[in-house]
C-alpha cells in the first residue's frame, strides 16, 4: 500500500519551486551584458549586406555626432565603376599608306579604269584614278529597257541623293542589250525619265562591261577610295546593305583622308 504525504507538506513545497522561479528570472534578466548579448545575436544573424547598411549609418565619431561611414555595399559601388584608361593605351598602332595598300592588295581586286566609252552623258569626263584618295565610287551597269534595272533605279538615285556630300560618287555605265538601246538620244531620254543627275558613260563596245567581266544587268560595284573593289551585287535587292557598306566605305574614307 502507497504512503501518502500530508497534504500540508505537499502545498508547502508547491509554493517554494514557484518563488524560487520567479527569483531566478528576475536574476536573469538583471544580469549586465544580457542586453548586448541578445543585441549582437540578432545582427549575425542578419545578412552581411544589411549589417553593413546598417553601420554604416549608424556608426558615430568621437565627438558623438553621427557620421557616415562608407562600409561593404559603398566600397562595392565604388569598384563597380569602370576603370579609366590612358586613350592612347587603346588606339592601334597607326600603318604606312603603303603597308594598308599592301593588305588591300593581298585581299581585293583593283577596279578597272572606266574607258572605252562611245559617249558621255551629265560628265565632260570620269576617271576612277582620279577619284582615288577622295572618293568612294559606285559603278552601276544598267541599260534603259531593262524592268530590273527600271525597279532599281530609285534606290541608286537615293543612295546619290543621300551620300555625295558626304564623298560618293555614282557611275553609271549604260552597256546596252538591244541595238537601239545604242542610240545616244534614247539614252538621254532614259537619264532625263529616271531623274538621273550622276555621270553615265554609254559602253555601246563592252569596253568596260568586258574590263569588270560583267553578265547582268543590273549590277553595281563599290569602289573604296583606295581604288579596290569591296562590294559586288548583281540584280535588284540588297538597298540596306549597300547603303550600309557605302557608309562603311566613306568611314574608312574619312579615316584615311584624315
Amino acid at each position: 500500500m502507497r504512503e501518502i504525504m500530508p497534504r500540508p507538506v505537499l502545498l508547502a513545497v508547491t509554493l517554494m519551486l514557484v518563488i524560487g522561479a520567479v527569483v531566478f528570472i528576475e536574476l536573469r534578466l538583471d544580469t549586465p551584458g544580457a542586453d548586448a548579448t541578445s543585441a549582437r545575436s540578432n545582427v549575425e544573424k542578419q545578412p552581411k549586406d544589411a549589417a553593413g547598411v546598417d553601420e554604416a549609418e549608424s556608426r558615430k565619431d568621437a565627438s558623438g555626432e553621427m557620421k557616415k561611414v562608407a562600409t561593404g555595399p559603398s566600397n562595392d559601388t565604388e569598384r563597380s565603376k569602370p576603370v579609366k584608361r590612358d586613350a592612347s593605351a587603346k588606339q592601334r598602332p597607326e600603318i604606312s599608306d603603303a603597308e594598308r595598300i599592301a593588305s588591300k592588295e593581298a585581299k581585293y581586286t583593283r577596279a578597272k579604269e572606266i574607258t572605252g566609252s562611245t559617249g558621255l552623258i551629265n560628265t565632260d569626263g570620269l576617271s576612277i584614278k582620279d577619284a582615288a584618295g577622295e572618293k568612294v565610287v559606285l559603278v552601276e551597269f544598267w541599260t534603259y529597257s531593262c524592268f530590273n534595272c527600271q525597279n532599281a533605279q530609285p534606290h541608286i538615285n537615293a543612295l546619290y541623293e543621300e551620300y555625295r556630300d558626304d564623298g560618293l560618287l555614282v557611275v553609271g555605265v549604260h552597256s546596252p542589250e538591244f541595238g537601239f538601246e545604242k542610240d545616244i538620244s534614247n539614252v538621254r531620254e532614259a537619264v532625263a525619265r529616271e531623274n538621273i543627275e550622276y555621270p553615265v558613260a554609254l559602253d555601246n563596245n563592252y569596253a568596260i562591261w568586258n574590263a569588270y567581266n560583267q553578265r547582268f544587268w543590273p549590277a553595281w560595284y563599290l569602289i573604296d577610295a583606295d581604288g579596290f573593289i569591296r562590294y559586288r551585287h548583281f540584280g535588284e535587292g540588297s538597298y540596306e546593305e549597300t547603303d550600309q557598306k557605302v557608309q562603311e566605305l566613306l568611314a574608312e574614307r574619312d579615316r584615311i583622308s584624315g
